[in-house]
């Protein structure tokens, strides 16, 4: 059973991700996957600096995120470059790593603009509010507030994410609310898993 789960940026997905994994679920993260693609050498990479030169590279010819961040979240055309390289690799890897008769949560940034969504069994939004996205960010990745409002902009609003969903998770509030939202969850999941 594939379960994606999505928010907006520095919503909390991975802290429910890591709640899920606790209790037994096997997480996949398609931001790692999204470095492994554009590992040096790798096909992801090549067809990057096809597409958008050789300054998005470092002087080791590795992608400098930051720059290539800073040079691609600020135009559409870029952006749905970007997607239309690295969505379906990233997908080929999480179909790959997804098999078996477990529940698989994959942790995803762009579920629904993706179209990941429609590969999942159950899709789960985590909302939180938007100052706490903000302080969240600029603590956890050292970046500024216009980064992250350049970033949230190329997403889904939150709104049209919870239309899309199966369940939405609430991480605005304690841990330990968060944590019991997952265990309920949890259950709900395995039951349907073991029907």
């Amino acid at each position: 059973m594939r379960v994606g789960v999505t928010g907006n940026y520095a919503s909390g997905k991975g802290t429910v991700c890591k709640f899920f994994e606790e209790l037994g679920a096997v997480v996949i993260d398609t931001d790692f996957l999204a470095r492994e693609i554009v590992e040096p050498g790798s096909r992801g990479l090549i067809q990057m600096v096809e597409a958008f030169g050789k300054e998005i590279l470092d002087e080791n010819g590795t992608l400098d995120r930051r720059r290539f961040a800073n040079i691609v979240f600020k135009n559409d055309d870029l952006v749905k470059k970007l997607n239309e390289i690295t969505h379906p690799l990233i997908l080929e890897l999480v179909k790959e790593r997804s098999k078996g008769d477990k529940i698989y949560v994959i942790n995803t940034p762009l579920l629904f603009e993706s179209g990941f969504d429609k590969e999942m069994d159950f899709n789960i939004v985590v909302k939180a509010e938007i100052s706490q996205v903000i302080e969240r960010g600029m603590k956890r990745d050292s970046i500024s507030e216009s980064e992250i409002k350049d970033r949230l902009n190329f997403q889904f609003s939150l709104n049209k994410k919870i239309e899309l969903a199966d369940k939405v998770i609430d991480n605005s509030s304690s841990m330990g609310k968060t944590k019991r939202q997952v265990s309920d969850l949890w259950k709900i999941l395995t039951e349907i898993m073991n029907k």
